[in-house]
C-alpha cells in the first residue's frame, strides 16, 4: 500500500486536491483517504444507533445499508487505521494532514517542510510520482498483493513471518538501528532467489526503513507454494540469508 502525504496550511486547497485525485488514483487500485481532524472533533450524530453503541463504550461500532457500511472505531491513532486500511486491501492511503509523521509528502502552498516529493503538482504529476511514496505493509496486505499478482485466490500454501531488531554491542543492546534504502535491493534480491526454488509459485518482502527500535517488527515475508513443504523450505532459506545479510535480525 502507498501513503500519499498531502500537506499545507489552512484554506490551500488540499480537499479539493484530494477530491481530484482520489478518481485518477482509483483507475490505478483501490483508494483510501484519512484526515486528520485535529482539536475539531467529528460530531457523531446524536440520537442514532451507532452513536448508542460507541457512547456504550463498543471498541468498534458500525451500520450497513443498501449502498454502503459504516464504521466507528475507538482507536485514534494513525498506525491502525493504516493496519485497517491495508488488511482491507487498500492499495493507496492518502493522508490529509499528519504533519509530524515523516512520510514523503506533497506539499500544498508555500508551507515548509522535509520528505518533499513535490510542492502545488497538477495530479498527473502525483501519478507519475507514485514509486517515489513509501510503501505501507501489514502481513495481511502482503499475502493480498501476492495473491492478486499471482493470480491464485484459493491455491497453494501461504506460510509468513516477521523478524524484530535487536543489535548487541558486547553486552549492551543498542536503543535502536537505522535502516535506508539498500534494504529494498535485499528484499528484491531475495525474492528473487526464493521464486527459483522449485515448487515455489511467488514470494514478496517488505523490509521496513528508517529509524526502529527494538521489537518493531522489521520484516515481513509471504511464500505463496504448491506444497506446505515447499514454503517452508523456502523460507528456511530466507531466513538464513537474512542472518547472514543483517546478522542484527533475530528470527
Amino acid at each position: 500500500m502507498k501513503i500519499i502525504q498531502i500537506i499545507g496550511r489552512s484554506n490551500t486547497g488540499k480537499t479539493t486536491f484530494i477530491a481530484n485525485l482520489v478518481p485518477a488514483l482509483s483507475a490505478h487500485g483501490a483508494v483510501g483517504v484519512v484526515k486528520h481532524l485535529g482539536h475539531h472533533g467529528f460530531a457523531l450524530e446524536p440520537g442514532k444507533d451507532t452513536t448508542l453503541f460507541y457512547e456504550s463504550h463498543a471498541a468498534i461500532s458500525g451500520g450497513i445499508d443498501y449502498e454502503k457500511s459504516v464504521v466507528i472505531r475507538r482507536d485514534n491513532d494513525l498506525d491502525s487505521t493504516l493496519e485497517t486500511l491495508c488488511n482491507a486491501g487498500i492499495d493507496y492511503a492518502i493522508l490529509e494532514g499528519f504533519k509530524s509523521r515523516p512520510f514523503p509528502r506533497v506539499v500544498i502552498g508555500d508551507l515548509e517542510s522535509e520528505n518533499i516529493v513535490l510542492r502545488n503538482p497538477s495530479i498527473e504529476d502525483v501519478i507519475a510520482a507514485l514509486p517515489e511514496f513509501e510503501d505501507y505493509y501489514t502481513v495481511e496486505g502482503l499475502v493480498r498483493e501476492l495473491r492478486r499478482e499471482c493470480d491464485i485466490s484459493h491455491a497453494g500454501a501461504i506460510l509468513t513471518f516477521n523478524g524484530i531488531v535487536r543489535e548487541w554491542t558486547g553486552t549492551e543492546r543498542t536503543e535502536y538501528m537505522e535502516f535506508d534504502a539498500t534494504v529494498d535491493a535485499l528484499a528484491e534480491s531475495l525474492r528473487q532467489e526464493i521464486e527459483s526454488v522449485p515448487g515455489i509459485i511467488g514470494a514478496r518482502f517488505h523490509h521496513r526503513k528508517g529509524r526502529l527500535y527494538a521489537g518493531d517488527d522489521l520484516t515481513y515475508v509471504a511464500i505463496l507454494a504448491k506444497h506446505r513443504q515447499e514454503a517452508f523450505a523456502a523460507a528456511s532459506r530466507a531466513i538464513d540469508r537474512l542472518k547472514q545479510e543483517l546478522h542484527d535480525v533475530e528470527l
